[in-house]
């Protein structure tokens, strides 16, 4: 699969073809919710919506609708004009899609630049039964799906970085759960992935994407932290690469007293 400029899912191009969704122009004529307020960067603007659309099976199905005009970050490939945050956004979803890391499901990307404006769209599909990490009621689990629950995102924070790749923004609110009764396991997804980028080194940019969701999960214990580590590392503490992480875990978060 090509990470070219514009784009529409496999598996939903004649579905999307028959409701007349194939430009920006078309999404944006949708009837739609806005999310939240938008973002202002200079004279660019950044928004999110809600919309329902047909599935191929006559099933409604949510979708966010992400719209920039003029939004854009200065890159070493466009130090002048810049380059639009959501196409940055789109090649990390390209990237852990097509590497097995599990994100929300990209279903339409384009990008149009005329007159010295740009105009990008990301559609993704709703992530239907799952819930915010920083949304779980963690003392309403038992032990075992506590348990669970840290294994289960902690191999998939794994999987991200073996596939070497960052997520650089690594917070409860961007990793979405939802319990899988048959398999009697956490489905793990990462949303907002406009910073994730490869990664060349053999911690350091990893310790960042550790150390940022440490930081921000509230309700977990020194216990929880060392299990994530242990999970994480898929392997006892006790060899050098697990104790050179959980020394530096200890210095920022005080795990001594798991």
């Amino acid at each position: 699969m090509e990470l070219n400029g514009n784009y529409i899912h496999p598996h939903w191009r004649l579905t999307l073809n028959g409701l007349g969704l194939n430009t920006i122009a078309d999404w944006l004529a949708l009837d739609k919710t806005l999310v939240d307020e938008p973002n202002q960067r200079g004279r660019g603007i950044s928004q999110v919506f809600q919309a329902n659309v047909v599935g191929a099976g006559g099933e409604p199905v949510t979708v966010y609708i992400k719209h920039q005009r003029n939004y854009v970050r200065r890159t070493v490939l466009h130090p002048i004009t810049g380059q639009a945050t959501l196409y940055q956004e789109y090649i990390a979803l390209m990237r852990c899609w097509q590497a097995g890391v599990p994100v929300a499901e990209p279903l339409f990307f384009a990008v149009n630049s005329q007159g010295g404006n740009h105009e990008a769209m990301l559609v993704s599909i709703n992530l239907a039964g799952f819930q915010s990490l920083d949304q779980i009621d963690l003392g309403a689990l038992s032990p075992g799906r506590r348990f669970t629950l840290i294994r289960d995102v902690a191999s998939v924070v794994r999987l991200l970085h073996e596939r070497g790749l960052v997520h650089q923004n690594l917070y409860p609110k961007h990793i979405f759960v939802a319990w899988c009764e048959k398999q009697q396991r956490y489905d793990v997804r990462f949303i907002d992935m406009e910073r994730c980028r490869p990664h060349y080194q053999r911690w350091q940019p990893r310790l960042r994407d550790l150390e940022t969701l440490a930081r921000r999960a509230k309700g977990f214990s020194a216990r929880d932290r060392v299990r994530f580590l242990r999970a994480y590392l898929d392997r006892p503490l006790a060899d050098s690469d697990g104790r050179s992480l959980v020394a530096r875990m200890e210095r920022k978060f005080k795990l001594r007293s798991a």
